[in-house]
């Protein structure tokens, strides 16, 4: 219609699920039959011993065990999803991957080709900044935002669970506005999981197995000496020829470019795909001719062998390595992931490739919108959807102040008369002089252009006199749009289960289908 915006060019990952990037990938998107006939060599006995002692360590219930188990049969495969560990679980959708991967796994079981769904807990990753905070939505509707101090530069899975941390917490809980009902629950929760481990991420990992522990999730801890051990091979392989997986990733990266798609990784000219730990801090490798430096220590690759064998997580890998390493120590058929992580993963089919690593089907996460009672009313009387709100907030408004004032129709009967006319016009002027048929068309445009303002000032000057819808609004917004971004990359699971219950909150997620947007209703 002549008062319609021209559609904008497909998202990455519309790009991505309508199979125009599958030279990026080994696997089209969905083919999760050619995803578990992937071959997987990996030796069993000792990842399952590892993970085992660290479920243990976490309080994990039988369903843990079970499934690990499951995982040292040859055929067993695994869905395998991660996040950083966050304050509180972080952002909701740490809770909407896990969930994901616990969906899909479950319906790809089977008893002669068991799949578990694992978590991949990134204790690797040193940007405390990022998960240091969590934000939580009182009774009020005021967006409240809880810190804690953590060492700056250091693996996440260095730092300690203090006492000091955990009361951060609590008093940042306690100035919530009014009490939340649940609070004692979520409390009793938060302190018997704190109580049971000595480090932040465990804390994370402690929480995440109370949730989803029943559900069979199994947790893994690349920071753990167990675990880390079994990237020695890849590791060494890397040091052995650091340029050649920067290079894919820049090579991938051109390629995205020339398509239309800012890449998300690019590798400096002589950095590599590994970090060095040095005095506590995580530091990036650089290649030195035939030698390598990190900071101003230089080093012979013979010297990080050797401070490999005394510690295996002393080296670990950058975001170009990291799932090419999970996918080589885990019988991995899915990988779970984000829509950011979707953008840099696009750029490792060739680091896979060097590694001799099958590369697993990616799968975008499940996207969950939890509805609290009052935003549901909200969007049931306006009569809109959360993601239509979340993405379009502005013209929605417009839309709805238009429709309640009785304007949109008049302004669609208008649109459609002058669509009308445009098409008569252009039938005449091509019987005259087909040469003409481009003025019309500017003129078209120009015109659509105009309508589009006038709808806009028209919803602005209504908005003026309609506080009623105005402010309804601005209350879905504190709910479903936080700091004017979604509500699951803003708001920790807990601003929900606070309010309403921690076994409502996990019902809703036992319910989330492992993909595509979906509403849970509190």
């Amino acid at each position: 219609m002549l008062a319609h915006a021209t559609p904008p060019a497909p998202s990455f990952l519309d790009a991505f699920l309508s199979g125009q990037l599958n030279d990026f990938f080994e696997l089209a998107p969905g083919d999760v039959s050619a995803a578990l006939d992937l071959p997987r060599s990996q030796e069993r006995r000792e990842l399952v011993d590892a993970l085992s002692r660290y479920a243990a360590s976490l309080g994990a219930p039988q369903a843990v065990f079970d499934n690990l188990e499951r995982l040292r049969h040859p055929n067993a495969r695994a869905v395998v999803t991660g996040q950083q560990t966050g304050l509180l679980l972080g952002p909701t959708y740490s809770l909407s991957k896990a969930a994901t991967a616990v969906a899909l796994a479950k319906r790809l079981s089977t008893e002669e080709r068991p799949v578990v769904p694992i978590f991949w807990l990134a204790t690797q990753d040193h940007d405390v900044a990022e998960i240091d905070h969590t934000y939580l939505l009182d009774g009020s509707e005021t967006l409240r935002r809880i810190a804690v101090t953590l060492p700056a530069g250091a693996a996440v899975g260095r730092a300690p669970l203090t006492p000091e941390l955990v009361a951060t917490v609590k008093q940042g809980l306690a100035q919530l506005t009014p009490r939340p009902r649940f609070l004692s629950q979520v409390w009793e929760l938060l302190a018997a999981t704190a109580g049971s481990v000595t480090m932040f991420s465990d804390w994370f990992g402690a929480i995440l197995m109370r949730l989803l522990g029943d559900a069979g999730l199994v947790l893994i801890d690349p920071m753990q000496r167990d675990v880390a051990t079994l990237f020695a091979p890849l590791i060494t392989a890397e040091l052995a020829d650091a340029q050649r997986t920067p290079e894919a990733i820049n090579d991938a990266g051109r390629r995205l470019k020339s398509l239309g798609y800012e890449p998300q990784l690019g590798r400096g000219q002589d950095a590599t795909n590994l970090f060095v730990e040095l005095q506590g801090r995580r530091v990036l490798l650089r290649r030195v001719g035939a030698a390598f430096a990190a900071e101003d220590r230089r080093f012979t690759r013979a010297e990080l062998l050797a401070m490999l064998e005394v510690d295996p997580t002393a080296i670990t890998p950058a975001a170009g390595l990291r799932p090419v390493i999970q996918d080589a120590t885990l019988p991995t058929a899915v990988f779970v992931l984000g829509p950011g992580e979707l953008r840099y993963v696009a750029q490792l089919r060739d680091v896979y490739r060097f590694h001799g690593v099958p590369m697993p089907l990616t799968w975008p996460r499940a996207s969950a919108t939890v509805l609290e009672p009052v935003s549901a009313r909200l969007l049931t009387g306006l009569g809109l959807r959360a993601v239509e709100f979340r993405n379009h907030r502005a013209e929605t408004l417009e839309r709805v102040l238009l429709e309640r004032h009785g304007h949109a129709a008049r302004f669609q009967a208008a649109a459609s008369r002058l669509e009308a006319e445009f098409t008569t016009l252009l039938s005449a002027v091509d019987a005259i002089d087909p040469t003409l048929e481009g003025t019309v068309r500017n003129g078209h445009k120009h015109l659509a252009a105009t309508m589009k303002r006038l709808r806009g000032k028209s919803g602005a000057a209504l908005a003026k006199h309609d506080a009623t819808t105005v402010r309804q609004f601005e209350r879905l917004a504190s709910h479903l749009l936080p700091l004017g971004q979604p509500a699951e990359r803003v708001l920790s699971p807990f601003s929900h289960a606070l309010k309403f219950g921690i076994e409502p909150l996990m019902d809703r997620f036992s319910t989330l289908e492992p993909s595509g947007d979906q509403e849970l209703v509190l």
